[in-house]
């Protein structure tokens, strides 16, 4: 195993009551401990300082009156808990279903002798109270034992051992279930004493759920049973059971690691994965922000000092991956998990932050975006070299439309010709986002909105379905007369001098319910009796290749 370097490591069993039991280490720690009238008996022992470049092994020997039990092959370094559901359990090797194994597994695999890296897998459980022990054993890292070990936790122990200012011993315990709720991962007290956290996970209904989403039982079976055992901190890459928990998943993040401190009596790090991106099978447009608000509520836990989230929009291999609820990439993930505790935990000068927005500025018809100073690193740039892709701008009619956004200098800047007076703007902010924006060290920026409106659904504001713009022309001042509005059965297009080329009618969903040429004149009228009652956004291209957007309604 590993044991965590420079600290009161707690070693603890069972024996019969009242029973003297002597724990001695190989380093010149000798501790006795008396078992309880329950048969429990658990002790400090301090480890070492580990040395960079350095893996002396130890034994630690347990003796009690009637037997003695010595552990040998025991490192002192750095270990680290990695926990959530099955993008974190996903595994290094295809396991034949929907899980692919990582990019050039069989390479990465054949690549993983780390004698001194440690794995150990807790078997997925569940439990009605908590437990006292688990299954389970610990190995070195090779080929053969990091095959089916998780592949996020593997990366992210590699590039920690590999940093040559840190190089100690690492332990990962991987702690993970598919398909957990974040509920089930915390204690029934915890869960009890917050009336928000109560109604939500206690007092629903989960006779028909599967154990792995039922509050508390997998905290039961597979936490419970290794605390205290000392750790540095802990990763976690969880959040597709609770997408549509909104506000309400960073208050029960932070009551778990809350506790998780409480119970494990220090400070632990926590560093999170953001939800990839991701679109249900037969959905082809991007229209909707379930996931972008879910986001927000994961990146709220940065408020932390020792708390952080990977942004992860810009690792998708492919277009048909946001079809794939499990990424292949793992390696990239563990690499900027490894980022954030090299930072915070190692003092190492990496740089672990993407560009997080600042603030945005409105000049004309377009809109400055500035990125704090500390997140933009050695400046800003693509990662295909072209311009920055997931920006979306709106005026005062919330109606957002795909901008045209580059790079000038450690800024974005952001328009679009079909919004000539913009108010908000968002960046990756919607299911299936795929990104190029990052720093020139290669992380990833973090998706944003400028604005407050309202979450998802809202009836006044809409993704307008249309491709993201290459170029951007100049929007003409000249303003369309539209009559009567609201309509019923037709409706007159006047005051366009430049011509009108087409016209286009969304509804409130942002889909294109009518299309008409204006074959260059001045104003057209349009048969809309075909259109149901309710509100439309026409949308007037002019020969000069302006725009306009008109709200009306049909009644």
């Amino acid at each position: 195993m590993v044991l965590q370097q420079n600290t009161q490591v707690p070693v603890w069993g069972w024996a019969a009551a009242g029973t003297s039991v002597t724990v001695t280490t190989s380093w010149g720690q000798t501790q006795t401990a008396i078992s309880s009238a329950t048969g429990k008996w658990m002790t400090r022992i301090q480890t070492p300082i580990a040395i960079s470049g350095q893996a002396p092994t130890y034994t630690l020997t347990i003796t009690g009156p009637v037997n003695t039990i010595a552990f040998t092959n025991i490192l002192i370094g750095e270990v680290w808990l990695c926990s959530g559901q099955s993008n974190m359990w996903f595994p290094m090797n295809s396991n034949g279903t929907s899980m692919l194994g990582v990019v050039n597994y069989a390479t990465e695999i054949a690549a993983a002798n780390f004698p001194n890296i440690r794995l150990y897998t807790i078997p997925l459980a569940d439990a009605a109270t908590p437990a006292t022990n688990c299954g389970g054993s610990w190995s070195s890292c090779t080929p053969t034992t990091v095959s089916s070990f998780s592949a996020a936790a593997y990366y992210f122990g590699r590039e920690i051992f590999n940093n040559k200012a840190v190089n100690v011993p690492i332990g990962l315990i991987n702690g993970s279930y598919w398909g957990s709720s974040i509920q089930t991962w915390i204690k029934d007290s915890v869960l009890q004493a917050d009336a928000d956290l109560k109604k939500k996970y206690i007092d629903k209904d989960y006779a028909v759920a599967p154990n792995n989403v039922k509050p508390s039982l997998v905290y039961n079976a597979m936490i419970a049973p290794i605390i205290p055992f000392a750790i540095k901190g802990a990763i976690w890459y969880q959040g597709e059971t609770n997408v549509s928990d909104g506000a309400l998943y960073t208050k029960a993040n932070l009551a778990l690691v809350k506790d998780w401190r409480s119970s494990w009596g220090r400070d632990l790090s926590f560093y999170a994965v953001q939800l990839t991106s991701y679109l249900n099978t037969g959905v082809t447009k991007d229209l909707d922000v379930h996931r972008a608000f879910f986001h927000e509520a994961q990146s709220n836990i940065m408020s932390d000092p020792k708390m952080g989230i990977v942004v992860n929009s810009d690792l998708l291999l492919n277009e048909a991956e946001r079809y794939q609820i499990h990424p292949r990439n793992k390696k990239d993930i563990g690499i900027r998990l490894a980022l954030w505790a090299l930072a915070k935990d190692y003092n190492q000068p990496v740089q672990y932050l993407g560009p997080i927005y600042q603030s945005f500025r409105v000049d004309g018809n377009k809109v400055r975006i500035t990125y704090k100073p500390e997140s933009i690193g050695g400046g800003l740039k693509t990662k295909d070299g072209k311009n920055v892709t997931s920006f979306r701008i709106a005026g005062a009619d919330k109606l957002f439309y795909p901008a045209l956004a580059v790079i000038d200098g450690n800024t974005v800047v952001v328009t679009s010709t079909y919004v000539s007076l913009p108010v908000a703007v968002r960046y990756a902010f919607s299911d299936g986002a795929i990104t190029n924006l990052m720093n020139v060290e290669g992380v990833a920026a973090f998706p944003f909105r400028t604005d407050s409106w309202a979450e998802w659904p809202n009836p006044y504001l809409l993704y307008v379905d249309m491709p993201e713009p290459t170029d951007v022309r100049h929007v003409q001042s000249e303003t369309a007369s539209v009559f009567p509005n609201p309509f019923r059965d037709n409706v007159t297009i006047s005051g366009i001098n430049a011509g009108i080329k087409k016209i286009d009618i969304f509804d409130i969903l942002g889909r294109k319910v009518k299309s008409q040429t204006g074959d260059n004149l001045s104003s057209t009228n349009l048969n809309v009796s075909e259109l149901a009652e309710g509100q439309y956004v026409i949308r007037i291209l002019k020969m000069d290749m302006s725009t306009q957007n008109v709200k009306v309604f049909k009644q």
